[in-house]
């Protein structure tokens, strides 16, 4: 091994390591080709004068490399030696040719023999280096298949994105047919509804009628003129007029006609029917239920301290023990089941939770057994609320879904052939908080959750019109 002082003066003083391809400066120091060049690059860049790291001697121009080959020589011949040195041992200077298994050490023989490892279990170097080798198949093994989970996760990735983008570049394609096909529609009821409304008011129009009517008054208005005259004229003027004597009576043509005003009747009956055509073209395109599902609750499921309402439409958890017809039908806890069960086709309902206690929303099997504790599980699938926040049970605990100051309405979307369960904040527009994707075995029923702890909580199924109600933030709170 090279001494201290000798491996000293062998160091680049840049990077502090034994030279490699050292070269040398006009002034005379000596540095690693590679580092010095970056050196020189670096004060170029900043506009800066050239100049020696150890000497801080500046140069005019930049400094020609030098290789100094004897001392590249020695730099070579010291780090051969090193690593011949770190083959030996350090106490006997012998070949290492043994591995301590209690000390992790590798040792030689006389080590083996006299030193302290004498009563040691000791492998040789080849058995401990094979024992290592078959660790790091097995290590490689394990990280190979775990880089090819994560190779086949970025391929999933990949192409969920490609399909996501296709569906997506679908969807808006779709839209702007779809509003190109209503201004189109709307466009042409506009002008059918004009159309309409000038024929009406073509049947109202009383220009000639005025006009005639008119003609009429000017010629009575003439002979008024003339009785006036005959009756201040000479008693012979009067005797002798005889156009008078034939123009004591006059027959009106009044010209009969009925008022009328614009048939609104008409006009609605018109943007009844194109509107109606308008929501066909966006039915066709991207179809939705109708209207909402109505969802009333199996008071009988209820739990023994739920409180169901007349309507019932909503429960509340409550202090006083209910009283069921047949106990056997009830949940534990505080579980109710809808009235309804879905076994096909897309349905889509609306609840509104207390802001207080912890309550949850979701569907399940009606086979499930009454004792369960929390929706979610192989039977069931709903998320849960609770100060202000949803999640889902996951693994025995549960995963957030969202930040505090989530709103309590919801939308449940069901796609029982898609095998989809979505759950929405009612917010314009919708904010999606989470969708189960499953293969459904079973018809399902809805099913609410409240509890019984600190406080109270009420979940109310909201009617089909709560969707054009406000929709921003908590509406009530119990």
């Amino acid at each position: 091994m090279a001494s201290a002082d000798v491996q000293e003066d062998l160091t680049c003083s840049i990077c502090l390591n034994i030279y490699t391809d050292p070269v040398t400066l006009n002034c005379g120091h000596n540095f690693c080709q590679e580092c010095i060049k970056i050196h020189l690059d670096t004060k170029e860049r900043n506009g800066e004068d050239h100049s020696c790291p150890h000497c801080r001697k500046t140069f005019q121009d930049r400094p020609e490399l030098q290789k100094n080959t004897n001392l590249c020589n020695i730099a070579e011949k010291v780090k051969s030696s090193d690593g011949q040195e770190n083959k030996k041992c350090s106490n006997h200077k012998k070949n290492l040719e043994y591995y301590c298994t209690w000390d992790s050490t590798c040792i030689c023989k006389l080590c083996r023999i006299d030193g302290i490892h004498g009563e040691h279990e000791v492998e040789t170097l080849e058995e401990a280096s094979e024992r290592k080798k078959r660790q790091l198949r097995h290590d490689m093994k394990k990280l190979t298949d775990a880089r090819e989970r994560i190779n086949d996760r970025v391929r999933a990735l990949n192409q969920h994105k490609a399909t996501a983008t296709k569906h997506t570049a679908e969807m808006t394609e779709k839209v702007s047919e779809l509003f190109a096909d209503i201004r189109k529609h709307v466009d042409d009821l506009e002008k059918r509804v004009r159309r309409e409304i000038s024929r009406q008011e073509e049947q109202i129009d009383i220009s000639d009628l005025l006009h005639k009517l008119e003609v009429q008054k000017g010629e009575l208005s003439k002979k008024i003129g003339r009785l006036e005259e005959l009756i201040t004229a000479d008693p012979l003027t009067v005797i002798q007029d005889q156009e008078s004597d034939t123009q004591t009576e006059y027959n009106l043509d009044l010209c009969y006609y009925k008022e009328r005003e614009p048939d609104k009747f008409i006009i609605s009956m018109m943007l009844h029917k194109g509107l109606s055509e308008i929501k066909q073209l966006k039915e066709v395109l991207f179809p939705l239920p109708s209207e909402g599902t109505k969802i009333t609750l199996y008071k009988n499921t209820a739990g023994e301290f739920v409180e169901i309402s007349d309507d019932r439409k909503t429960a509340k958890s409550t202090d006083v023990k209910q009283i069921r017809p047949n106990p056997a039908n009830m949940f534990k806890y505080g579980w109710v089941f809808s009235t309804r069960e879905f076994s096909s086709g897309k349905h889509y309902w609306m609840v509104e939770g207390s802001t207080s206690g912890s309550w949850g929303i979701g569907m399940c099997y009606p086979s499930i057994s009454k004792n369960y504790l929390s929706i979610g599980g192989g039977m069931s699938w709903g998320i849960l609320w609770s100060k202000g926040s949803y999640s889902v049970p996951h693994r025995d605990k549960h995963k957030p879904l969202n930040d505090t100051n989530a709103s309590n309405r919801l939308l449940v979307y069901l796609d029982y052939e898609a095998g989809q369960l979505s759950f929405y904040e009612l917010y314009d527009p919708l904010r999606l908080i989470h969708t189960f994707t499953t293969k459904f075995t079973e018809p399902l029923r809805a099913v609410i959750q409240g509890s019984k702890d600190t406080e109270h909580s009420q979940i109310t199924m909201l009617q089909d019109d709560a969707w054009c109600n406000p929709m921003i933030g908590p509406i009530t709170s119990v």
